[in-house]
């Protein structure tokens, strides 16, 4: 009865939607029918229903088994299977020893977790929801995470997924597959702080191990995705993955001098996550002298900045980058802005608003609600960029990565990285929304050319900006409506995407590291987006994580063999720092080039291709890192500064904290082009 009640309650709870746009997740609703029995896992796990309709999967409660009754049961299971007929919450043999395997024990206590199984039809060990900290609630809203409490004498049941961080989400094309698969598919909760972690079965002993963190310009995303789903990777290759989730926009990175709002707390909770893997993943058949962090957009940002940073530099081996890295100009803004962004922030709650009330500023924002916070906090944007994103604090950053770079100041280590080819359309469609549409035929004409270069660089200076429309000009055929297009796409991408993942992979190589560089060029035939947005940001993470494995999907034979093979160069890198060369000494069939300071090589990653160049896009990036910083410096008198708190230098028309006109991207992928998409070297106002 008790059951029967527990889930009626669940039912209810399933229909409290956190956004009528929201999806159920195809990746939840298989960790919910594991849960009721159906994913292999038996046991007590409870079942979490997800609606047909608007319903959103709650995450679990902490459910809790005293270790005295989970001996009990066992050995009540085992007397049932010696008498020769187990009842129906009882166990034999076999399932007494997989309960027991799916316990294990952590420095803060035992956790249980559950077996689920894989599109392809493999079976892993999963435990979706380990706490890694306190809840960020209360007074320790803005705070860097302290330490979960330990739990011994009891066993924790993390078979359920966890909340995802308080965030804002997309509705700009309804439900639009294309956008609505990077909205949360848990409950958005401060209460966030969780690792999950997947092994293959039979649980590995001293496995490699590769450590996710999710993208989303640091004001969106969540581990548990569909498009995330690690089980097919973990079973075909053997490793163990790990992900976190972290805390995002104001509620992760709001700084204000002193120890009330220190800045930088999402990059503190992925600390504290990666000091979690150290101290337990050999437990679950990790190796944590070999540990691979990995992400995409933001993620690969934050990864980048682990390399920079003194505090985790020593908890990991190597790192993948794809989309990012801690030089691109939208990863890291100057402690004096984001005080003034904060500042403006309580302004527009009503909150006091003078540096010489800090205190009382940081009480009222923590005295608001946690999704007010994050809707408002866009209406603070006078250049309406990521309103909260990392800072140089002197402890976790200690100065800016440009710099860092340049000193060669960084973890010393393999790394692999690469980009896309069309890097910038995901975002210049939410922001010249009358120019750009979710249609097949969209082109742009010489006048619009023009306008859209004016509207995306309103930063620069007249000579600056005729220097970029000459740059991205075909001039065989200035006129070409769609190489003006895909221009406007190669502007964005490169400068904000491209370019920095290249001066990254550049000054690692000079050092003597090997560096393993990619260019993505396939487009999915499934893919929803009009075929002139090509290859986006974001798309080659389904092919690493094994989504055209899914007969489901209906992927091309040379879609499925490109994911298996970049499957293997991932878990090979993990494994042995070389992405061509397996743990046994075997080697892939296409070999993957070192990315040497002078070569400047990379692999295509493509289903039709496995040519390697140089580069990619070398022309263009000496352009925006070499020659427009110095046409720049030379034709702006003024000096660089900052917006003031109740300024708007850029008219930003908003509405509820949110500009009108671009709806601001709420996409997981990362950078909302907006107003703020300066493509300037720096942020100087024009002559």
């Amino acid at each position: 009865m008790e059951a029967e009640e527990a889930v009626e309650e669940d039912s209810k709870n399933s229909r409290r939607a956190v956004h009528k746009r929201a999806q159920p997740s195809a990746m939840a609703d298989s960790w919910a029918a594991a849960a009721a029995g159906g994913g292999g896992g038996g046991g007590r796990g409870r079942l979490n229903p997800i609606g047909s309709g608007d319903a959103v999967p709650l995450p679990p409660d902490l459910e809790t088994l005293d270790e005295e009754e989970a001996a009990a049961a066992a050995a009540a299971a085992a007397a049932a299977a010696a008498a020769g007929g187990a009842g129906p919450e009882t166990y034999g043999p076999e399932e007494e020893e997989h309960q027991d395997s799916l316990i294990v024990d952590t420095t803060k206590g035992k956790v249980k977790g559950i077996t689920l199984t894989a599109t392809t039809g493999r079976k892993v060990d999963a435990w979706l929801s380990i706490p890694y900290a306190k809840k960020p609630i209360g007074n320790l809203r803005f705070k860097h995470p302290i330490p979960i409490d330990s739990w011994r004498g009891r066993v924790l049941d993390v078979s359920k997924p966890p909340n995802t961080c308080v965030q804002i989400i997309d509705t700009y094309f309804g439900d639009f597959p294309g956008s609505v698969m990077w909205n949360p598919n848990t409950q958005l909760s401060e209460d966030c702080l969780y690792v999950s972690v997947h092994t293959p079965k039979p649980r590995p002993r001293n496995a490699a191990v590769m450590v996710w963190i999710f993208g989303g310009g640091f004001y969106s995303g969540s581990s548990t995705l569909d498009v995330y789903d690690p089980k097919t990777l973990v079973s075909e290759e053997g490793i163990v993955l790990v992900s976190m989730q972290y805390r995002v926009a104001s509620l992760g990175f709001l700084y204000l001098d002193g120890g009330e709002a220190p800045g930088n707390a999402g990059l503190f909770d992925q600390l504290m996550a990666l000091e979690w893997v150290h101290d337990n993943i050999h437990n679950f058949g990790g190796n944590p002298a070999n540990v691979t962090l990995f992400g995409e957009s933001a993620g690969a940002v934050s990864v980048s900045l682990h390399l920079l940073s003194p505090l985790s530099r020593n908890l990991f081996t190597q790192a993948i980058m794809e989309s990012g890295s801690a030089t691109a100009p939208w990863a890291i803004i100057p402690r004096e802005e984001s005080t003034l962004r904060a500042l403006r922030l309580a302004q527009s709650l009503g909150c006091p608003s003078n540096k010489s009330q800090l205190h009382e500023v940081v009480r009222c924002l923590r005295s608001h609600n946690a999704s007010k916070l994050v809707e408002e906090e866009w209406g603070t944007m006078g250049i309406c960029e990521f309103p909260f994103v990392p800072i140089i604090d002197g402890s976790m950053i200690l100065e800016s990565p440009q710099r860092s770079m340049a000193t060669k100041t960084f973890k010393k280590a393999n790394i692999m990285m690469g980009s896309n080819t069309e890097e910038g359309y995901y975002f210049i469609i939410y922001f010249l929304t009358d120019l750009f549409k979710r249609e097949e035929d969209i082109y742009v004409n010489r006048e619009e050319f023009h306008a859209a270069v004016r509207e995306l660089n309103p930063y620069v200076n007249n000579v600056a900006r005729e220097s970029i429309v000459f740059e991205y000009t075909d001039w065989i055929n200035p006129d070409d409506p769609i190489r003006n297009r895909d221009a406007l796409d190669k502007m964005v991408g490169d400068y904000q995407f491209t370019c920095n993942v290249n001066e990254f992979a550049h000054r690692y190589a000079e050092t003597g590291n090997n560096v393993y560089m990619y260019y993505f060029t396939q487009r999915s035939q499934n893919n929803p987006w009009p075929s002139w947005t090509g290859v986006m940001h974001g798309d080659e993470i389904s092919y690493i994580f094994g989504e055209p494995l899914d007969p489901k999907k209906k992927f091309k034979p040379h879609e499925i063999e490109l994911s298996r093979r970049m499957m293997r160069y991932w878990a090979n890198f993990a494994k042995t720092g070389n992405p061509s060369q397996s743990e046994d000494g075997t080697w892939t069939s296409t070999f993957w080039p070192l990315h040497t300071a002078y070569g400047r090589e990379y692999l295509t990653l493509s289903g039709n291709s496995t040519e390697t160049g140089r580069g990619p896009r070398l022309r263009q990036c000496a352009f925006w890192k070499q020659y427009l910083p110095q046409l720049m410096a030379y034709t702006t008198p003024t000096t660089p500064k900052v917006s003031s708190p109740n300024t708007n230098p850029q008219n930003c028309n908003c509405t509820n904290g949110v500009p009108e006109k671009l709806s601001l991207a709420y996409s997981s992928l990362g950078l909302c082009i907006g107003a703020g998409l300066t493509m300037g070297f720096v942020r100087l106002q024009a002559p």
